[in-house]
């Protein structure tokens, strides 16, 4: 459907409730979390890369279950982090439909999805951008680890696409069923990279190739001139036989 030569980063449900401490379910090390998202947020927004993001939309059915449900549409932990925000925002609501703008992620360079539940792929037109899209990888942010991006990751490797998960920018709430999901993950050869690695990556600049010189030319300043030496001294020719 839509070619990308640039990687797209894959932000998961980067939310108050989760991602704050004051929200109502937050994950275990969310300050230190949302410092390393800060970071490559940053990186990410100054270079004019892509971002699909995804926001829960009044969860309940999630493990281990929270005291009441989270991400309350309006509520101050319905909200995404201030810093995973780009100017550029196109919001997509949630409904049943699978039509996408025809310009596709070139509209805006974020592009937010409300999901209906915790499996990202119950939502339609989600579930086409993510498989239908070329990108040479898919950048994974964001949490719950055992939960949403366990389903995120496994979706996107069925569906044949590259990607690379940043270990410290993905909370888990549950370190046993992390260490399961992760053991899990790491079987099917998932690429585990920091935000450092990750920065590195986006910010570098490509190798430049060096020029050869074609073989004619090496060819044509071996060939004895016309008329012999005395006349190609004349013209200059014999420069070229001397190189």
């Amino acid at each position: 459907m839509f070619s990308v030569r640039t990687p797209i980063l894959l932000d998961v449900n980067t939310q108050n409730d989760l991602f704050d401490m004051r929200g109502k379910y937050p994950l275990n090390g969310a300050a230190n979390l949302t410092s390393h998202l800060y970071r490559l947020f940053q990186t990410v927004k100054t270079l004019g890369i892509p971002i699909v993001s995804t926001r829960l939309h009044q969860l309940a059915d999630i493990e281990p279950p929270p005291a009441e449900p989270i991400c309350v549409p309006g509520s101050f932990g319905y909200q995404k982090l201030p810093c995973t925000i780009c100017e550029r925002v196109e919001e997509m609501p949630l409904d049943c439909g699978t039509d996408f703008p025809l310009d596709g992620l070139l509209r805006a360079q974020q592009h937010i999805f409300d999901l209906p539940d915790a499996n990202p792929f119950d939502s339609p037109r989600l579930d086409r951008l993510l498989s239908e899209t070329q990108t040479p990888l898919w950048i994974i942010v964001g949490g719950p680890l055992e939960s949403v991006v366990r389903m995120m990751i496994l979706g996107l490797l069925q569906r044949r696409q590259p990607l690379a998960v940043v270990k410290d920018c993905c909370g888990q709430r549950d370190p046993a069923d992390c260490d399961l999901a992760m053991r899990k993950l790491e079987s099917k050869n998932v690429r585990w990279i920091n935000t450092d690695e990750t920065i590195a990556m986006l910010t570098a600049k490509p190798k430049r190739q060096r020029s050869q010189r074609p073989a004619s030319i090496f060819v044509a300043s071996l060939t004895r001139p016309a008329g012999g030496y005395k006349a190609g001294r004349k013209s200059g020719r014999h420069l070229a036989y001397r190189r």
